[in-house]
C-alpha cells in the first residue's frame, strides 16, 4: 500500500512538471512509463482520476492535461473501465462547470466506439456495468440541465451540451456491439437499469411540463419560455466531434426536443434486444400449404379437443417463429386444416367433435393468437384476419364440399363466430359473406343460418346445434349444482332430457371445446356414486329412480370416456366406484384391460343373480347395491361360457339370459362386453369361437320394446346409448372389430404384403407431393410408429431427409418430418437426440449425409423438435399440469418409468469409439464437478448449474448428452461435416425465440461455449453472444462480455 501511494504521488508530481514544461504527449508517456512497473496498468494508481482532477482545477478545463489523458487512453495505459468509472463521479459538473462537462463529453465521444477490455471475464463484465452507469450519468446530466437552465444566464452553452449528450446517447445506443454490452449489463445490474427507466420517465415529464407551461402562459420562472424556444428551434449539430460524418447533414433540421426524444427512445430500446433475422426460409413459396400446422390441428381436434388453449397456441407461435411464417399464413393454415377435418371424418361420432372445434374452439384460438403480436409483421390484426379469410375463400371447392356434407354455410358460421369475438368488423363480415356468395357452387338451404331460424332442432344442421349447445351447456352445469338429494326425480328429468336425440353428444362436444367437460364428468360421478347405495326409508318408486340415475350416469360416463379419453373421468383423482371400474375394466385406445384387473366377487352372490336372470325375476331395486351388481357381471359371463362349453346350455337360453339382463339395466351388458373383450384377448385363435358368439349376442340383442317388455324410464334412449358404447368397445380390438357395425370408415391399416420401410417412404413422398397431411396419412404414421417403434420411425425419416440433395426439397422435407413427428413429438425428440444423431455422428461412413445442405437440414429438424418439446414442458408448468412435464395427448400417455428404462439402455449395443460412448453418459465426471449445498447436488459444468434431480429427467438428460457429444466434436482437431453440423445446430438454436434459446443453452458445457465464442466472428458472434448473455447465469454473461470485448480488440 505504501508503494502504491508513493507511485501515485510520483505520477502527480510528474504530471505537474509536464504541464509546467509543456511536454508533448509522447514525452509525457515516456516519462510516465518509467514510474509504472512493467505490465501494470495505471488503474492501480488511479491515474485517470489524477489527471482529471488536475485538468479541472480552474473554471475551464486544462487542454494539455486532457491531451495527456487521451493519449494514455489510446495507448491503453488505463482501461476503459477506469475512464468510465471516473467520468460518472462528476455528477454535478454539467451545471457548475459546463465547459468541463463538454470536455468529458469529448473524451467519452472519442472512445464509445472503441470500448473494450483485455482482462478476465470478470473485468469484461465490470466494463459493461460501468458503461451502463455512463448512460445513467448522461441521463441525470440531461435532467439537471433541464431543471437548472431557466435559472442560468448562458442558455446557449447548456443547449449545446444537451445537443452533444443527445447525440452521444444516440451513437451509443445504435451501435450493435455497444447495445450488446449494455444489454448484458442490464441483465446483470437490474437496479441501475431501473434507475435509467426512472430517469427517462422524469426527462419526458420535464419536457412535457416545459411545453405545457409555455402554451398556457403560466411560467413560474422567467426563462421557461426561452428554454422552450431553444428546445423547439431547429439547430445544427453541435456534436460533430463525435458524430458520424455521414449522419451530420441528415440531422441539422431537427430541434433539440426531437433529438432528446429520439435518444430516449433509443435508450429504452436496449431492453428489447433482438437477434438478426433468421436465415430460415419456409416452403410456402414451393407448395400450397405448410403441413406442420395442419397436423397439429388434426391432433388438437381429434385427440386433445378438451385441453387448454394455451399449450396449443404456444406451439403455433413456436412454428410461426421457427418456420418464419407470416401471421396471416398461420391463421390460414388453421382454418384450412379445420375445413379439411370437416370433410375427412372417420365416422359420425367424430362429426360433432370437429364441428365444435371448428366453430367454437377455433375462433377462441384465433383470438388468443391475436393477443400475441407477430414479431415479423406489425400490421393491424384486423388486416391479418381479413387477408386470411380472403385467401381461404379461394378454396371454394373445399368449402363447397364442407357445406354439402354438413348441410350448412360453414364460412358463414365461422365468420359469425369470429365477428362475435371482435376478430372482424360487421362491414368486413358482410364483405366476406358477399364474396362467398359469388363463389358458391353448391346450394345451401337457408336453415343453415344460426340467425332467425324457426326450424325444429331435428331439422337444423349440426353446426348450428353445436353453437347453440355452447349456451345450453352452461345452463345445464348451473342446474346440476343444485341439491337433488331430496328430489331425485328432477335430476332424472334433467339427465333424461339430455339423452333425447343428439342432445347429449352436442352438449359434451360443446363442453369439451370450452374446457368444462371435466367439471361435468365430476358431477356425473357424484350422482353415480350417490345412486350406488340405497338411501334410508326408500320406497319402490324411489328405488327405481335411483336405479335409472345409476344407469344413465354410468352410460353417460362410459360414452364420454370412449369419445374423449378415460382421463376425462379419472383425472379428478377420486376413489369413486366408476373411476375404479373405468381404470380396471373399460377397454380404451390401447385395447382391452387385463383380466387380473377385474374385481373378484363372492360366488354365492353371483349365483343368486344368475338364477334371477335365468328365471326372469325382477331384481329388488330397494335392496340392490348397483356397484356390487356390476362387479358380478364377469362372474356371470364366465359361468355362462363354462356351461356352454360343457353342454349345459344352448344359444337360445343364452339369448334369453342376455335379454333378461338388458331389461334390468343397460349398463349391465356394457360390463359383460368389457369382460368378454378382455377374455377374448388372452385366448388362442382356436378358443375364441364361443366367446365371440357370446359377444355377438350381447351386441345384437333386441331392444326391450321389440320383446314386448314394459318400458322403463327413458328405456329407448338408454338402450340406444348402450349399443353405441358396446360397438365402440368392440372396435377397439382387431379381434372383435368385425362385430362392430359395418359401414364405418375404418382407420386405414398398413398393407400386409409391403415392407414397413417402403410404406414409410411412400407416406413421406406423398406428403412431400401434396404439401399437407390428412387424417389417413396421420393414422398411417401412427401405425408405423406402433409397428416399428419410435427408433425405427425416427431413423427412417432421417434417412429420407438425407437421401435428398436439392435445398428446396430439403426445406420441404424438414417441415414434413417435423409434421410427422407431431404424432409423438416428445418420444421422437428423445430418440433423435439420444439414439439417432449419435449413431450418425459416430460413423465415418455417414459423413456424406452430414455435408451441407443435408447436415444443416438435419440440424434444423433437431432444433425444431427440441424447441417443440421444451415448449410443451413450459406450457405444462404454466398450466400446472398434473399428468407429467409432457403435454400428453389422448392415447399417448407413457409412464415415467418407461421413459427412464428406455434412457438407461440408450446405445447399449452400438459399437463406437470409447470417447463417444463416455460422452453419452450423463454423469460425466470429467466435464462437470459436483458440489453439495445441503442435500442437493449441483453439476456446475454447464452455463447454468443443474441439480442432479433435474439431470435425471428424460428431456434434460437428452440435451446434456447431445451437448456433450457436440462439445467432443468441437474439440476435435479435424474440421469437416461434423463440425459444420455443430455450427448449424448452434445457429438454429440462437435464431429461436429468447426463452427457447435460453432454455436449451443452459445445458451447454462452459468449455464448448467459450470455444465457440473465441473462434467466431461477424454477425454469428454477435447473435451467439446475445443468446449466451440471455441465459440466466453470471457465467454466461461473463463469457458473452469477454467475447464481445475481445472481438472489438481484434477489429481495431
Amino acid at each position: 500500500m505504501e508503494t502504491i501511494q508513493q507511485r501515485s504521488h510520483a505520477l502527480k508530481e510528474l504530471l505537474l512538471k509536464a504541464w509546467r514544461e509543456r511536454w508533448s504527449d509522447v514525452q509525457w508517456s515516456t516519462q510516465m512509463k518509467q514510474i509504472l512497473p512493467p505490465g501494470v496498468s495505471g488503474d492501480a494508481y488511479k491515474l485517470t482520476d489524477i489527471i482529471l482532477t488536475q485538468a479541472f482545477v480552474g473554471p475551464n478545463p486544462n487542454s494539455l492535461m486532457l491531451s495527456y489523458l487521451k493519449h494514455i487512453i489510446v495507448s491503453q495505459v488505463v482501461s476503459h473501465t477506469a475512464v468510465l468509472s471516473t467520468i460518472v463521479e462528476y455528477d454535478t459538473v454539467c451545471i457548475t462547470r459546463p465547459y468541463c462537462m463538454r470536455s468529458l463529453l469529448e473524451i467519452l465521444s472519442g472512445c464509445i466506439n472503441r470500448i473494450s477490455c483485455q482482462g478476465s471475464m470478470e473485468e469484461c463484465l465490470t466494463l459493461c456495468q460501468s458503461f451502463l452507469r455512463v448512460i445513467l450519468w448522461l441521463l441525470h446530466s440531461v435532467s439537471l440541465m433541464l431543471d437548472k437552465m431557466p435559472d442560468l444566464r448562458d442558455l446557449q452553452v447548456m443547449a449545446s451540451n444537451l445537443d452533444i449528450v443527445s447525440e452521444i446517447l444516440r451513437i451509443i445506443c445504435t451501435g450493435r456491439v455497444n447495445r450488446l454490452l449494455l444489454f448484458i449489463a442490464k441483465l446483470e445490474d437490474k437496479a441501475t437499469w431501473t434507475d435509467i427507466e426512472d430517469a427517462v420517465s422524469g426527462i419526458r415529464s420535464m419536457l412535457s411540463a416545459i411545453q405545457t407551461q409555455t402554451s398556457q402562459g403560466q411560467q413560474s420562472r422567467g426563462g421557461s419560455s426561452q428554454l422552450d424556444q431553444l428546445l423547439n428551434t431547429p439547430r445544427t449539430m453541435h456534436a460533430s466531434q463525435g458524430a458520424n460524418k455521414k449522419d451530420k447533414g441528415d440531422r441539422t433540421t431537427e430541434s433539440l426536443r426531437e433529438r432528446l426524444e429520439r435518444s430516449l427512445r433509443e435508450v429504452l430500446r436496449l431492453a428489447r434486444m433482438e437477434s438478426s433475422p433468421s436465415p430460415c426460409s419456409n416452403s410456402l413459396e414451393l407448395k400450397a400449404m405448410s403441413s406442420c400446422i395442419g397436423v397439429m390441428t388434426f391432433m388438437e381436434a381429434a385427440l386433445n379437443v378438451t385441453g387448454d388453449l394455451q399449450p396449443f397456441v404456444d406451439q403455433l407461435l413456436l412454428v410461426e417463429q421457427l418456420q418464419n411464417l407470416a401471421r396471416t399464413s398461420v391463421y390460414l393454415e388453421l382454418c384450412h386444416a379445420s375445413l379439411l377435418g370437416l370433410i375427412d371424418l372417420p365416422d359420425s361420432s367424430e362429426e360433432l367433435k370437429w364441428l365444435a372445434f371448428t366453430f367454437i374452439k377455433l375462433p377462441q384460438i384465433l383470438a388468443r393468437l391475436k393477443q400475441t403480436p407477430s414479431p415479423r409483421d406489425s400490421t393491424d390484426n384486423a388486416l391479418h384476419f381479413m387477408s386470411c379469410f380472403e385467401q381461404l375463400l379461394r378454396f371454394n371447392v373445399l368449402i363447397d364440399q364442407a357445406d354439402t356434407k354438413h348441410n350448412c354455410d360453414c364460412m358463414q358460421q365461422l365468420l359469425q363466430q369470429c365477428s362475435k369475438l371482435g376478430l372482424i368488423t360487421e362491414n368486413q363480415l358482410r364483405e366476406l359473406l358477399a364474396a362467398r356468395s359469388a363463389t358458391r357452387r353448391a346450394p345451401v338451404q337457408s336453415r343453415g343460418s344460426s340467425h332467425g331460424s324457426h326450424d325444429s332442432p331435428q331439422q337444423l344442421p349440426n353446426a348450428t346445434l353445436v353453437i347453440r349447445a355452447e349456451l345450453t351447456s352452461t345452463s345445464i352445469l348451473k342446474n346440476m349444482d343444485m341439491d337433488y338429494s331430496k328430489n331425485p326425480d328432477e335430476l332424472l328429468g334433467v339427465l333424461g332430457h339430455m339423452m333425447s336425440g343428439k342432445s347429449f353428444e352436442l352438449i359434451i362436444a360443446a363442453l369439451a371445446t370450452t374446457g368444462k367437460l371435466k367439471k361435468f364428468t365430476a358431477k356425473l360421478i357424484k350422482f353415480n356414486e350417490q345412486a350406488c347405495k340405497q338411501t334410508q326409508a326408500e320406497v319402490s318408486k324411489g328405488s327405481q329412480v335411483r336405479a335409472a340415475l345409476f344407469d344413465i350416469s354410468f352410460l353417460m360416463l362410459c360414452h364420454i370416456a370412449q369419445l374423449y379419453g378415460t382421463e376425462m373421468v379419472t383425472s379428478n383423482g377420486g376413489d369413486s366406484f366408476f373411476e375404479s371400474w373405468v381404470q380396471q375394466c373399460l377397454p380404451d385406445d390401447n385395447g382391452a384391460k387385463p383380466l387380473g384387473s377385474f374385481p373378484a366377487v363372492e360366488p354365492s352372490k353371483g349365483d343368486v343373480l344368475l338364477s334371477q336372470y335365468h328365471s326372469g325375476m325382477d331384481i329388488k331395486t330397494m335392496q340392490a347395491r348397483w356397484n356390487e351388481v356390476i362387479d358380478t357381471m364377469p362372474y356371470i359371463m364366465q359361468e355362462v361360457l363354462f356351461a356352454w362349453e360343457n353342454g349345459a346350455t344352448n344359444v337360445e337360453q343364452i339369448q334369453k339370459l342376455i335379454d333378461n339382463i338388458t331389461s334390468k339395466l343397460c349398463c349391465l351388458p356394457v360390463c359383460c362386453a368389457a369382460w368378454l373383450c378382455s377374455h377374448i384377448a388372452v385366448l388362442a385363435s382356436t378358443e375364441r369361437s364361443r366367446p365371440l358368439r357370446l359377444l355377438q349376442i350381447v351386441c345384437t340383442h333386441q331392444a326391450p320394446s321389440q320383446l314386448g317388455v314394459p318400458l322403463q324410464i327413458y328405456d329407448n334412449e338408454r338402450n340406444s346409448m348402450m349399443q353405441i358404447i358396446i360397438r365402440k368397445m368392440c372396435s377397439s380390438s382387431p379381434i372383435t372389430s368385425q362385430l362392430a357395425k359395418a359401414g364405418r370408415d375404418a382407420t386405414p391399416s398398413m398393407p400386409p404384403a409391403i415392407p414397413a420401410t417402403q410404406v414409410l417412404s411412400s407416406v413421406f413422398a406423398q406428403v412431400m407431393e401434396q404439401g399437407c397431411v390428412d387424417r389417413r396419412t396421420l393414422a398411417l404414421a401412427d401405425q408405423l410408429i406402433a409397428c416399428g417403434g419410435v427408433l425405427w420411425f425416427c431413423r427412417g425419416v432421417v434417412l429420407e431427409i438425407c437421401s435428398l440433395h436439392c435445398k428446396n426439397e430439403l426445406t420441404m422435407a424438414v417441415e414434413v418430418a417435423f409434421a410427422l413427428f407431431q404424432v409423438d413429438i416428445e418420444q421422437l425428440t428423445l430418440t433423435l437426440t439420444r439414439k439417432v444423431l449419435p449413431r450418425i455422428l459416430a460413423d465415418p461412413l455417414n459423413f456424406e449425409k452430414l455435408s451441407n445442405p443435408r447436415g444443416h437440414a438435419l440440424a434444423r429438424l433437431t432444433v425444431w423438435c427440441i424447441a417443440a418439446t421444451l415448449t410443451n414442458h413450459t406450457s405444462s408448468r404454466d398450466s400446472k399440469c398434473k399428468e407429467s412435464p409432457f403435454r400428453l395427448l389422448r392415447g399417448r400417455k407413457r409412464s415415467r418409468m418407461d421413459l427412464d428404462r428406455e434412457d438407461s439402455s440408450v446405445l447399449k449395443d452400438e459399437t463406437r469409439p470409447s470417447k463417444i460412448r463416455r460422452l453419452l453418459s450423463v454423469g460425466d465426471e470429467d466435464n462437470a464437478t459436483t458440489t453439495l449445498t445441503g442435500s442437493v447436488s449441483y453439476s456446475t459444468g454447464f452455463l447454468v448449474a443443474q441439480t442432479q434431480q433435474q439431470l435425471n429427467e428424460p428431456f434434460p438428460k437428452a440435451l446434456v448428452s447431445l451437448f456433450q457429444l457436440l462439445s467432443s466434436l468441437m474439440s476435435s482437431s479435424m474440421i469437416g461435416p461434423r463440425t459444420e453440423f455443430v455450427v448449424s445446430v448452434i445457429t438454429e438454436i440462437i435464431h429461436c425465440s429468447e426463452h427457447i434459446a435460453s432454455g436449451v443453452l443452459q445445458f451447454a458445457p462452459i468449455t464448448m461455449m467459450s470455444q465457440m465464442l473465441n473462434t467466431s466472428s461477424g454477425q454469428f458472434l454477435l447473435d451467439l453472444a446475445l443468446a449466451v448473455g440471455r441465459v440466466d447465469s453470471i457465467v454466461a454473461r461473463r463469457l458473452a462480455a469477454k467475447a464481445l470485448c475481445y472481438n472489438r480488440i481484434g477489429r481495431f
